[in-house]
């Protein structure tokens, strides 16, 4: 009975070390495969957004569930004929941490050296936007012949000491879906920084009704209503940054460039001439468009919806929403902040652009962020990607006009 009565007392002695054991073990599977799909996201082990944002999201998280695991599987090994298996287990959750940790610090060494910040605590939080991100304003700059108002969305500085620079931002959505508010919140932030921060609306295109030659205009007539009604904002029209991320990012550089050159027409009129930006700004810009037709994956019903079809059906259409044609030494500064794994929008094209721009006399900048893939910022607000693409964007940005 004496024998029996210990081998119960063993039996539930051991139980939480059985269970501990279960419990690290599945976490670590859980690391390992987080780890493959941050060297290898066309894995899709944890489906394919979530996959490509493993490293930008939820890496400092996963980072930190890493050295709880690891730690504790070391701790848990003790003689016994489990050790082998928790030796195991420690082994793997050691590599999977280290997998992922160098991941993180690789996008953290980027941002870094792009000039921008990155908050520890905002990313293992993933914090979410500054409070009153609302714009402070929101004003109807021209109406289209079909009747559409198109709005501006302004928010101001605070306790600004006189006139501040102008951000200018054309915001993203492959022009065919997005809104002057989808970025309030780094508005907001822009603002915080010393800006006069505003979005730009523009007709979004739509089956059977492109707008690669409509859109530009639009954005040209909001830069120069911008310019003509800073001063009344509180801000500097000589100081005006126009920055955009995707196809925003193509608009910017089109008008940016055109207007540089004194070739880009408005879609009004006004007693100010579109006037050259300070300086261009950049998210993942798709400016070659040609390019992202024929290797974006997905990126073909955007571009053929932009412009009214293919690169060979329309050459003239695409050459024209870039900014090759006004590549000059007039050309403003510009930056971009480039996802190394950008799948819609291949990186190669920015690249290329400002290496044209360059050779041609423009001043550039780019910083690339490995592990990123397009988008890679629009997760949540604190998040390690967000930090990245708007610390960097916004150092560079305020670099141009103070």
């Amino acid at each position: 009975m004496e024998a029996v009565a210990d081998q119960d007392t063993n039996a539930r002695g051991r139980a939480p070390a059985v269970a501990l054991l279960v419990v690290l073990a599945l976490a670590t599977l859980f690391l390992l495969a987080a780890a493959i799909t941050a060297l290898a996201p066309q894995t899709d082990l944890f489906g394919a957004e979530p996959s490509k944002r493993i490293v930008v999201v939820w890496g400092p998280l996963l980072v930190l569930l890493g050295v709880v695991v690891t730690v504790g599987a070391w701790l848990a090994r003790r003689p016994s004929t489990r050790r082998a298996l928790t030796t195991t287990v420690a082994v793997a959750a050691t590599i999977a941490t280290l997998v992922l940790a160098g991941a993180v610090g690789a996008v953290v060494t980027a941002t870094l050296a792009g000039g921008g910040s990155v908050d520890p605590w905002r990313a293992l939080t993933l914090a979410g936007p500054p409070d009153g991100s609302a714009p402070d304003a929101r004003t109807v700059y021209t109406t289209t012949p079909q009747g559409q108002d198109l709005h501006l969305a302004i928010t101001r500085p605070r306790n600004a000491a006189g006139p501040a620079p102008v951000f200018v931002w054309v915001h993203g959505g492959g022009w065919a879906t997005g809104s002057e508010l989808d970025r309030a919140a780094d508005m907001r932030r822009m603002a915080d920084a010393g800006f006069l921060a505003i979005s730009v609306e523009y007709t979004l295109a739509e089956p059977g009704r492109p707008t690669w030659d409509v859109a530009g205009p639009q954005v040209a007539c909001a830069l120069a209503q911008v310019a003509e009604h800073a001063a009344e904002q509180g801000g500097d029209p000589r100081r005006i940054v126009l920055g955009g991320d995707s196809a925003g990012g193509q608009l910017a550089v089109s008008v940016g460039y055109r207007a540089a050159a004194g070739t880009q027409p408005s879609a009004c009129s006004s007693p100010v001439p579109v006037p050259r930006p300070a300086a261009i700004a950049t998210i993942y810009p798709a400016v070659d468009l040609a390019d992202t037709w024929r290797r974006g994956q997905g990126a073909q019903r955007f571009a053929v919806g932009y412009t009214g079809g293919t690169p060979d059906e329309m050459p003239d259409r695409y050459r024209a929403v870039t900014g090759v044609d006004a590549l000059g030494p007039g050309a403003p500064p510009t930056f971009a902040v480039v996802p190394a794994r950008d799948h819609l929008v291949p990186p190669e094209g920015a690249t290329r652009f400002l290496e044209a721009a360059r050779a041609a006399g423009a001043d550039t900048a780019q910083v690339d962020i490995p592990f990123a893939d397009h988008a890679f910022d629009t997760g949540p607000d604190g998040s390690l990607g967000h930090q990245a693409a708007f610390s960097t964007l916004e150092h560079w940005v305020t670099t141009q006009v103070r």
